[in-house]
């Protein structure tokens, strides 16, 4: 009896065995499958291993209105080429490259575009903002266009970049105030840069387009949007951007630094956006902390094409609120 007893226990427990041989196998392989997967998205989204790489120039030609928005962006840079000059600061021993719209004005507005986009993407913007009577700035951020740099930092350095031009179109461009205007991930800089310690009250309105309720969940409907698998591939680009990016991405959350915001703040929102919703972009308005802000809702706006998508709307709110601060 007890030999029987004991084969079975031994059976069981070669069955069990087996069963946790597979389960971890099956798991280990499914981490090396998904780990590549998220390398290749974490070099291709977060990292520049070379200078053609997140160039000056439309970085989507493949869609049309995307390309129909670079070109009338180029458009109105050409119509205004005597307008433009070209500018480089040095921030945290970066050399950054900017190009500069001079309209006459005594103030200016900071455009801190989305990862991949460079200062032509902010050309689309200007016609606006000068109608707005502001000069404008449009960046290179780093590890894009012409300027130094090989990582994206969600927001940490950009911040500081931010700074640093605003610091030079007041002290070198004569201009005696400044807003910032970010798009997406641009956004979370012009949050980080509005809180810091340091940020001068020249630094004195904030418009914020598409911005995101924190980096976590846009990258999580950006991977759904991409048809990959979400877990564990969000959670390993995440590690890499932590481990080579210096910047830990669970932190980027413009959710918990509106409450600290105190200039006037629009926000823009998409009706159409499926990676900075709506909805969040109604929380993070009633949480700001500033005693002059508005929120508009573009009917069919799409993210970081609200332009766009309804251009009259968005110039006439944009030029309201830039005229009156």
């Amino acid at each position: 009896m007890n030999i029987i007893l004991l084969a079975t226990y031994q059976i069981v427990l070669i069955i069990v065995g087996t069963i946790l041989l597979i389960l971890v196998l099956g798991i280990l392989f499914s981490l090396i499958f998904t780990n590549k997967i998220a390398e290749k998205l974490y070099q291709s989204q977060w990292a520049r291993q070379k200078s053609s790489k997140f160039e000056r120039g439309c970085s989507d030609t493949s869609v049309d209105f995307h390309l129909d928005m670079y070109n009338q962006g180029m458009k109105f840079r050409d119509e205004n080429i005597s307008h433009v000059s070209q500018h480089e600061i040095i921030s945290l021993g970066l050399r950054l490259c900017a190009e500069y719209y001079d309209f006459g004005f005594k103030k200016a507005i900071i455009i801190l575009p989305g990862r991949t986009e460079t200062c032509y993407y902010g050309a689309y913007y200007a016609e606006a903002f000068k109608n707005g009577g502001y000069n404008v700035l449009c960046i290179d951020p780093r590890a894009h266009g012409l300027s130094e740099g090989d990582k994206i930092t969600l927001g940490k350095d950009e911040a500081i970049d931010a700074l640093e031009w605003a610091k030079y179109l007041h002290d070198n461009l004569g201009n005696e105030s400044i807003c910032l205007y970010g798009l997406c991930g641009g956004a979370t800089s012009a949050c980080l840069a509005l809180i810091n310690k340091d940020c001068p009250k020249y630094i004195s309105s904030f418009i914020a387009d598409g911005m995101f309720y924190s980096f976590y969940r846009l990258y999580k409907r950006h991977i759904v949007d991409l048809k990959k698998p979400v877990y564990p591939v969000i959670w390993q680009v995440m590690s890499k951007i932590k481990k080579y990016n210096h910047v830990n991405p669970y932190k980027a959350k413009p959710f918990n630094m509106v409450d600290k915001i105190n200039v006037p703040v629009l926000f823009l929102s998409g009706e159409k956006d499926i990676f900075a919703i709506p909805s969040e972009a109604m929380m993070m308005f009633n949480k700001c902390s500033s005693k002059d802000k508005k929120i508009v809702f573009v009917p069919e706006g799409r993210h970081s094409h609200l332009r766009y998508d309804n251009k009259p709307l968005y110039d006439k709110e944009v030029v309201s609120f830039l005229k009156n601060h």
